[in-house]
């Protein structure tokens, strides 16, 4: 701690101004990262690393580096105390003083914390620079360690936000599987390991504690938390429980891409995956038939959040809510798509002998379609737009978010764009709340609301639209590239079947 930010033990208030509190020297370099970012006073920056963890610096705050969030920290350290105890998870990783740093972090058992990709500093018997599947000659990447081949696949082949995020949530858990189960570097990584990760994934989740201990390595809670925690957050590990058979399909696609990627461009001799089979084993109950129709609300149930939502009364959280009901079930817009959405994005355009207000959707492969407004839809949008304090959408920017954070707690985030964490726990908690109504007069209904996620509502429009529309309609207007994908909301065998069996005497 440099002479130059320590002023007196325990001299800061948690009101005083970090315009005025912080030292001079420090001031220029940080303070305008942090009023941006909604710090204004000591207490404000305390509580957000108190909150966030280590990463705080990269959580939200521009241009703030983790040397200079480490001298933040000593800075709190020294002259804070009265505000709030510093301890070793304040500080930056690699920035932790040598007295904050507990014994018994040295043990293995320790060091098995599952960490992001952002924060992940391997040693290098396990970061891959001696890999044994490396060539050890110039590859195409320029790549000398595994995280560097990673971010290089990621930048190449992910080509959206979406893509990018699917696919370094595989090569995260992958690359922490490798050196935490596996104790080894992902370039190390033979046929038999590779073998080893299908049965893991279908066992995670599943496995009593003592089973599991049996046949694995790192125990169970290393890896599930809490679903959608805060990536740079304590709270965060890789998965948050179980993987369904498509997700476990998803997981294993994509670490073969990944592997195939870094054998042809040199960084790896041989993909071990290559010797495992790309079909993957069914647990008992995953072979039977899902129809996206069982993942939709019924005309009954939707009634149900129309009484809800009508009952509601008119603030910006509310209205920010009829406008996601509205994208969602209106139009089937994904969740990735509402997470997008700007207002430019509702334009008017001639379509046939008419000029027509449409939303124009960028949606998977940046491919984009057009979809009608209704007028109750364009009054659901202006009268939240009115209450976020926004012109209406003719007169807005066009890259204001459609869907905004509701800005609680820092200053500027009411300007952003929702989150798609947040996104979801908006609509789940509505329809929990929905849930509880409805329970009252039909259990089943209640428990098919509870169930319900973001994705339901695009479920529940192509359901109903598919009863007035013909199928190439709704494919298009879902955005799917194959009609396989929409015809998958048909299930006509299945009603059949039920309309004939309710006919027919129970004995």
């Amino acid at each position: 701690m440099t002479e130059l930010f320590y002023v007196l033990p325990n001299s800061l208030e948690p009101d005083d101004r970090l315009e005025t509190a912080l030292p001079e020297a420090l001031k220029g370099r940080v303070l305008a990262p942090l009023v941006e970012a909604g710090m204004l006073c000591v207490e404000d920056l305390y509580e957000c690393i108190a909150n966030v963890g280590g990463n705080w610096y990269k959580a939200g705050v521009q241009g703030l580096d983790r040397d200079d969030a480490a001298v933040l920290v000593d800075w709190l350290r020294y002259n804070g105390q009265m505000i709030g105890e510093i301890t070793a998870r304040f500080y930056p990783s690699g920035k932790i003083p040598a007295e904050l740093v507990p014994a018994s972090s040295t043990t293995p058992e320790a060091a098995l914390v599952p960490k992001t990709l952002d924060e992940l500093e391997l040693p290098s018997e396990l970061s891959g620079e001696h890999g044994t599947n490396r060539t050890m000659q110039a590859n195409a990447l320029d790549a000398s360690n595994d995280l560097q081949a990673i971010e290089m696949w990621l930048c190449a082949r992910a080509n959206n936000e979406n893509t990018r995020a699917q696919y370094r949530k595989e090569a995260e858990r992958f690359l922490l599987w490798c050196t935490m189960e596996r104790g080894k570097a992902l370039s190390s990584i033979t046929a038999q390991d590779a073998a080893k990760y299908p049965r893991w994934l279908e066992a995670l989740g599943r496995t009593e504690p003592g089973g599991w201990s049996r046949q694995w390595n790192v125990s169970q809670d290393r890896w599930i938390g809490p679903k959608n925690a805060p990536r740079l957050t304590a709270r965060w590990r890789p998965f948050n429980g179980p993987l369904s058979a498509a997700s476990r399909q998803s997981a294993l696609t994509v670490i073969r891409l990944l592997f195939n990627f870094l054998m042809r461009t040199g960084y790896l001799r041989f993909n071990p995956f290559d010797q495992v089979s790309a079909k993957i084993h069914l647990l008992p109950g995953e072979g039977a038939p899902k129809a996206f129709a069982d993942r939709s609300l019924t005309p009954k149930q939707w009634d149900c959040i129309l009484n809800y939502l009508n009952g509601l009364p008119l603030t910006k959280a509310n209205a920010r809510l009829r406008v996601i009901l509205s994208l969602g079930k209106g139009l089937g817009m994904r969740a990735s798509e509402m997470v997008a959405a700007k207002a430019g994005w509702i334009v008017i355009r001639r379509i046939g002998d008419e000029d027509t207000r449409v939303i124009e959707i960028v949606g998977k492969g940046d491919k984009v379609r057009r979809l009608p407004v209704s007028d109750a839809m364009l009054e659901s949008i202006n009268t939240y737009f009115a209450l976020r304090g926004e012109p209406d959408i003719d007169r807005c920017h066009p890259d204001v978010p459609l869907i905004a954070n509701l800005g609680i707690g820092r200053q500027s985030s009411a300007t952003r764009g929702i989150s798609r964490s947040g996104l979801y726990h908006c609509l789940v908690t509505f329809f929990r709340a929905v849930a509880e109504v409805a329970q009252e007069t039909s259990a089943a209904d209640a428990a098919k609301l509870r169930a319900g996620t973001t994705h339901w509502l695009r479920h529940t429009f192509a359901t109903t639209a598919l009863k007035n529309m013909d199928i190439n309609i709704v494919q298009n207007a879902l955005g799917h590239a194959s009609i396989g994908t929409t015809s998958r909301y048909l299930t006509p065998e299945e009603a059949q079947v039920a309309a004939a069996l309710k006919k027919m005497d129970a004995l």
